[in-house]
């Protein structure tokens, strides 16, 4: 089971490492931008569309590592006085109720709204050049099927802390 666990954080941090790559990316675009725009009056037609297209992918790719490393924004003003078993059963309570639910209609949601747009050669109505959009769409179930897979192993984490068992926090 460690392995497993530990096999669904490496996929995560792989992920990870790609969006800390399209942070890269993106500054350079933008920084690009801002040279061509405010010292040449020569803006580009294609900062717009790629800097909010990275944002999002460099967003949802990182989402899964966020979550392994126990990162997420969540309310610990009343959890933090909990004892460790205690946050088992509300984690475990939370991923069943609120997490699996959500995530599972991204996913399979995400999968119809990628293949539509991947069908239809979608095209970006904002920018002027008007690029592809069909492989922004795809990063949604791609990263919801990370999330996925990352979430099953914090709930898995949590039903070894509830039972009393060793094992890796993930973190």
């Amino acid at each position: 089971m460690k392995s497993f666990l530990k096999f669904i954080d490496k996929i995560s941090e792989l992920f990870a490492k790609v969006s800390a790559w399209l942070i890269i990316l993106l500054t350079f675009a933008l920084f690009y931008e801002a040279i061509s725009r405010y010292l040449f009056n020569a803006p580009t037609l294609w900062a717009y569309d790629l800097s909010y297209m990275l944002y999002a992918a460099i967003f949802l790719l990182g989402a899964a590592y966020v979550l392994s490393i126990d990162r997420h924004v969540k309310v610990t003003l009343i959890s933090d006085y909990f004892s460790p078993r205690v946050k088992a059963i509300v984690n475990i309570i939370l991923y069943l109720i609120l997490f699996f639910p959500a995530i599972a209609i991204l996913f399979i949601k995400g999968i119809d709204f990628a293949a539509f747009s991947w069908r239809i050669r979608e095209v970006s109505a904002t920018g002027t050049w008007r690029p592809p959009i069909y492989p922004l769409k795809t990063v949604l179930p791609v990263a919801m099927g990370l999330l996925l897979l990352q979430g099953i192993a914090q709930f898995i984490r949590s039903i070894y802390i509830l039972l009393g068992k060793e094992i890796d926090n993930g973190s």
